[in-house]
């Protein structure tokens, strides 16, 4: 599964929504595509979307991903980094009236070394299709630091389940 979210700003960003449903539409893309679409006014035909979604919702989401496509927002990119996954970061861009300014092209290719920041919405199709290719050519560090955050988050999801369990929550320390 393919997950793509636009965030929570008021403008739409149907450049996205519609180059999505585009790639499917044409047989690009074959695996599903879900999009959390905030504000996108473009209705897709081949994309499963909801506007928004609960936080742990969206979490289990990226989780399950093999491909997470964000927009700029730094909290989404650091979510997805968190979650093991390499983004697909396309920016919101204020030339297409999807923002107020560019901080977000800016913030993405500050950070281009962690993501594949993605200017040209055309450049979309090619990183999702080489994209596991693309990944294994990221220095190891990139590549070390996802699997050390799935692993911990993985460790603590355990962690949570044995001591979630009836006879741990029996013990109690001697006084």
């Amino acid at each position: 599964m393919i997950l793509a979210t636009v965030g929570t700003h008021e403008d739409p960003f149907d450049r996205l929504l519609q180059e999505l449903d585009r790639l499917v539409e044409e047989g690009l893309v074959t695996e599903p595509v879900f999009c959390q679409s905030g504000y996108c006014t473009y209705e897709a035909r081949h994309v499963t979307c909801a506007r928004q979604l609960p936080f742990d919702e969206l979490q289990q989401k990226m989780r399950e991903a093999r491909v997470v496509i964000t927009h700029g927002g730094p909290a989404t990119i650091m979510q997805a980094l968190a979650h093991g996954k390499v983004p697909l970061v396309v920016p919101r861009q204020a030339e297409f009236g999807e923002h107020v300014d560019n901080h977000q092209v800016r913030f993405a290719l500050k950070i281009s070394d962690r993501v594949f920041p993605i200017l040209d919405i055309a450049e979309l199709g090619p990183h999702i299709q080489d994209y596991e290719a693309r990944v294994a050519k990221l220095p190891e560090s990139v590549d070390s630091l996802a699997r050390a955050r799935v692993f911990s988050e993985r460790m603590a999801e355990l962690c949570d389940e044995v001591l979630s369990r009836p006879r741990w929550r029996l013990w109690r320390p001697r006084p």
